[in-house]
């Protein structure tokens, strides 16, 4: 009973834990959307650019077009940077929720020790 005790404490709840926390991840990925902010990291920002036709002239265009792009690879940036800065955040939580679940008992243990004035 004491091993079945220790085994699910110890092993299958971490592990449970750690899937949770994967799940979030897997969210934060996909809400950030990075693979397609990788794909388009220099793309124009929603892709808004000009034509070479017409009565402008090609440095206009040329500028124009240019700070599109950059308008799109800083918020595109930005975004990746948010989702890194969520991921952090999501495996500081994984690793502090593993080690307070672990060290349950032994807060226990010490609780009792201490109500019971053995210390």
């Amino acid at each position: 009973m004491i091993r079945k005790y220790l085994k699910w404490h110890f092993i299958e709840i971490p592990k449970r834990i750690v899937k949770v926390f994967g799940n979030f991840i897997w969210f934060g990925y996909n809400f950030f959307s990075i693979n397609y902010c990788f794909k388009t990291l220099f793309n124009p920002w929603k892709k808004i650019a000009w034509s070479y036709k017409g009565g402008s002239s090609r440095f206009e265009v040329f500028t124009s077009n240019m700070v599109s792009r950059i308008m799109g690879f800083l918020m595109r940036s930005f975004i990746v940077l948010l989702w890194i800065i969520y991921e952090f955040i999501i495996i500081s939580m994984t690793t502090l929720s593993v080690l307070i679940w672990i060290s349950i008992p032994l807060i226990a243990i010490l609780g009792l020790c201490i109500s019971f004035k053995l210390f």
